[in-house]
């Protein structure tokens, strides 16, 4: 199945990232074989040693084996980096723990607080915040884009620590001194906007999960702003139910309908319920 030839501009991300769509859109399925570098090259408008770059970064990434002489495969369904969403876990960490992370800072500035965001803080409008924004990569995939704002009495109290990267959540506790107890997150789904889709290297448009939580100190006080997009292909967010007994007795509000019936109906024949 060959590629439709499009123009595309030379650019090693936006080959692989329309590739990428094609694997995980099923229209290359596990074992099926690529078109040949040639044929590649020639659909997506660019050299042969550009798709060979390609090629090599979803091979390091598991999606596709090379054999020589014979061609590029799709490999196995490759699990997505997956979150307990019930759990109060960084993306860093969540990434970290399942996949080889990669952070791009795009910036890490003492900025002023907007409205939208001086109101989840709780400072006022105008407010000097320390903005952070970034993409989260796992075994060289776009899985995040994660902007995070903490209010700058955070920074001063804590003898104005600078951020160096890595886990903002490891910075508010370490080089801050906050101890973090967890907050209140909004979810959404939404379309990404050109310039997330440039960011996580997928088509303007294509789904993303949205998450924005305020997260809160042990002292209550509102200490982070996180607003999240998530690439689902790349990385999922699970949460765990569970029934909920009413009254302490153990039985759920469907359990004890059923109950009911089963009683009313029983009362009706003239038998005896009591089991016990």
């Amino acid at each position: 199945m060959r590629p439709e030839a499009r123009f595309r501009r030379p650019l090693f991300a936006e080959v692989r990232g329309e590739l990428l769509r094609m694997i995980e859109g099923r229209r290359y399925e596990a074992g099926d074989r690529l078109p040949s570098e040639a044929e590649l090259a020639s659909a997506f408008g660019v050299s042969r040693a550009t798709i060979r770059e390609v090629l090599r970064s979803l091979e390091t990434a598991g999606l596709v084996r090379r054999i020589h002489g014979v061609g590029t495969f799709v490999t196995k369904d490759r699990p997505p980096i997956s979150s307990r969403f019930d759990l109060d876990l960084g993306v860093t960490e969540a990434v970290a723990s399942q996949a080889r992370l990669t952070i791009q800072v795009l910036k890490a500035s003492r900025e002023r607080a907007q409205v939208a965001v001086a109101r989840e803080l709780g400072v006022a409008f105008g407010s000097e915040v320390l903005w952070v924004e970034r993409v989260i990569r796992g075994d060289d995939l776009p899985a995040a884009h994660a902007v995070d704002v903490i209010p700058w009495w955070v920074i001063e109290r804590a003898g104005g620590p600078r951020y160096g990267g890595g886990s903002v959540y490891r910075f508010l506790e370490e080089s801050c001194g906050v101890a973090l107890a967890g907050g209140v997150a909004w979810v959404t789904a939404v379309n990404a906007t050109d310039e997330l889709a440039r960011l996580l290297e997928v088509e303007p448009g294509s789904a993303l999960v949205r998450m924005e939580q305020v997260e809160r100190s042990v002292e209550e006080r509102a200490v982070l702003y996180s607003c999240e997009h998530y690439v689902p292909a790349v990385f999922s967010l699970t949460v765990r139910r569970s029934r909920r007994s009413l009254g302490g007795s153990g039985v759920t509000d469907r359990g004890r309908g059923a109950a009911r019936r089963r009683k009313g109906g029983a009362r009706r024949r003239g038998t005896n319920t009591d089991r016990s």
